[in-house]
């Protein structure tokens, strides 16, 4: 099982396809076996994709320390590093969004564009009664005795899904947004009961030339619909693709 050495943890990671690298970043308490088949799968006709399990969750250690958003974004890179893996189109799910957005704040040249799946730069839950209803539930539902190991292969320990559903709870992505200079496509949903959407609209109004596409669905269509998000997500990819190689837009002409 491929494992590496970032940041004092081992983090399991697994790579699919070939072409232009593509890092995906799933949400709290996920792992890899919860990514759809069908995301994976038609990412990787075109894209070299790297899949991995954030801190605290999957087969990825689970330190007994408190967690933030900007350490697991360290993580994202440290893993690119070591894979030898200097720059790749990143799509964040959840709170992969908030980890992917600090990545590209923080170290613009290793992204080369940004896709922010059911995203918001902060927890909705803060100031929105709605969220907060769906926040209590998902932490309600997670710390049960037993119903994480129903419903998910590799799960996080109570103690670990705590750790990052506070880290997503604490972070506060707007002063970054400004810094953000690759492209950046956000897909999120119209009905979302965890990020309402006037939180899209804030992120993208935030983000330099940022664009907004809202379907008509909830928090999970990555895994329940996953062509919602397919489908303008690699449009989306192959606009950038295409831009940066004037030799290969210019045949299409």
């Amino acid at each position: 099982m491929p494992h590496a050495r970032v940041n004092e943890i081992g983090i399991y990671y697994e790579i699919h396809g070939e072409g232009e690298p593509l890092v995906i970043i799933w949400g709290i308490g996920g792992e890899i076996p919860s990514l759809p088949a069908a995301l994976v799968e038609k990412a990787q006709g075109g894209y070299r994709v790297i899949t991995f399990d954030n801190r605290g969750a999957g087969r990825t250690d689970k330190p007994d320390a408190p967690y933030s958003i900007e350490q697991m974004a360290a993580d994202t890179v440290g893993l690119m590093d070591a894979i030898d893996l200097p720059r790749a189109h990143i799509l964040g799910i959840s709170t992969g969004s908030r980890i992917a957005l600090a990545v590209a704040a923080r170290l613009p040249g290793r992204v080369r564009s940004l896709i922010l799946n059911v995203a918001a730069a902060r927890s909705p839950d803060r100031d929105d009664p709605v969220a907060a209803g769906a926040f209590e539930r998902l932490r309600t539902a997670m710390t049960q005795p037993g119903f994480a190991e129903r419903t998910l292969v590799h799960p996080p320990t109570i103690a670990s899904f705590l750790r990052q559903f506070e880290a997503l709870r604490a972070f506060d992505g707007r002063p970054l947004l400004g810094w953000i200079r690759c492209p950046v496509l956000i897909v999120n949903g119209m009905r979302d009961a965890s990020v309402p959407v006037r939180y899209a609209e804030e992120l993208q109004a935030g983000i330099p030339d940022a664009r907004l596409v809202l379907v008509e669905s909830g928090h999970l269509f990555a895994r329940t619909d996953p062509a919602l998000l397919l489908n303008p997500a690699l449009s989306f990819l192959g606009e950038v693709d295409m831009s940066a190689e004037p030799g290969k837009r210019n045949a299409a002409e």
